[in-house]
């Protein structure tokens, strides 16, 4: 979020994973390109940023927001559902330009069975 944060506050548009210098956990997959699509994964979980999301590496900040990073456990954990489950979305804040807001969500559909795996997750970024 640090990384992104700085990105916004000098171009006032949010960054793939490729312009901010973030790289995934784990072995990374695919290095992404301007339209976005990088992956890395570990052993449980796969983990990308917006594919498709991206024109020329940015994408436009405002409220509607844009989804930069989400994880996939590639398995079942405990009643967690293999499923893209844990995702962080970038939206404009309000008040002066370059500022944005990021909310770490748990997919609400698996939210009673994953939230015991992360129980803090939800907390990132306030």
């Amino acid at each position: 979020m640090k990384l992104q944060q700085a990105y916004i506050s000098e171009s006032v548009a949010i960054g793939n994973w490729q312009i901010i210098g973030y790289k995934g956990p784990g072995q990374e997959d695919a290095t992404g390109s301007a339209t976005g699509g990088a992956k890395s994964h570990t052993t449980n979980f796969e983990y990308t940023d917006a594919a498709s999301a991206f024109t020329d590496n940015t994408a436009i900040l405002n409220s509607t927001g844009v989804t930069g990073w989400s994880a996939k456990n590639l398995a079942q954990l405990n009643d967690c559902p293999a499923a893209i489950n844990w995702t962080v979305k970038t939206t404009a804040a309000s008040g002066s330009a370059g500022e944005a807001s990021f909310t770490a969500a748990i997919n609400p559909t698996n939210l009673a069975n994953c939230t015991a795996l992360t129980p803090n997750f939800d907390k990132i970024g306030k």
